[in-house]
């Protein structure tokens, strides 16, 4: 078997783990992982089918904690996002952009105490716009994560609801970089084995996460986001220099 098969199959499994325990995280372990095998021309267009059976499998175990209010108006600006985002699709200088998201992810996640009311169509379907753009172009977002921390959403609904949302966006990225002659095909190996380890992720993250109270979760969560943000602040630092 081709190691990078291997290597993109146990990253997944590890991502899926981390997203159904903790709701966010593991979509930057898998890019890591995607970007060491493949260049990120590559590793961006691919990220949305090896998080697929994550997704997927995570709105099935969380599905009746899902807010709908929250996905809807995510689903219709991610729409939008995506579209943009393939357009522009690494154009935009990475080391600025992810300097810019990363200041941004710290203040949202750290600066004031402000809640964001999870029925506010217009608040989401901005932060899906935004998010999605991002992700388009850079494999991961910034902004749905920190903004359904806002909202006074408990943990598994938390984790369903970001998995439909991201679940809808994944779909929009595929049909677009699809669109762009992308050859997912080529691929097959490593997508079948992320499919694979990501079901088998997300059920052991579920099992953990039930042991896990309210203010752990949110604890971690929190400092899952810091981390990323300061990993995009020092991205977008050694960019310049």
């Amino acid at each position: 078997m081709d190691f990078s098969v291997i290597v993109v199959t146990f990253g997944s499994l590890v991502a899926a783990f981390i997203n159904a325990a903790f709701a966010t995280g593991g979509i930057y372990i898998l890019l890591a992982v995607g970007s060491t095998i493949f260049p990120m021309t590559i590793a961006v267009p691919l990220m949305p089918l090896l998080a697929f059976a994550s997704l997927v499998s995570r709105v099935f175990f969380f599905w009746k904690h899902i807010a709908w209010r929250i996905v809807l108006p995510v689903f219709i600006g991610s729409s939008l996002g995506v579209f943009l985002g393939v357009k522009v699709f690494i154009i935009i200088p990475e080391s600025l952009l992810s300097l810019i998201i990363g200041c941004l992810l710290l203040v949202i996640i750290w600066v004031g105490t402000f809640k964001l009311p999870a029925g506010s169509s217009k608040i989401f379907i901005l932060v899906g716009t935004v998010h999605s753009f991002v992700a388009t172009i850079f494999g991961v977002g910034a902004f749905l994560q920190p903004a359904i921390l806002r909202t006074e959403l408990v943990k598994m609904q938390i984790t369903g609801t970001l998995a439909a949302c991201m679940l809808l966006m994944d779909i929009f990225k595929i049909i677009g970089f699809s669109s762009l002659g992308f050859n997912y095909l080529t691929y097959l190996p490593h997508i079948v084995g992320a499919t694979l380890a990501g079901f088998l992720g997300t059920w052991l993250g579920k099992r953990t996460t039930k042991k896990i109270s309210e203010i752990t979760f949110r604890k971690v969560f929190k400092w899952l986001v810091t981390l990323i943000a300061l990993r995009l602040v020092f991205n977008g630092i050694f960019g310049f220099i």
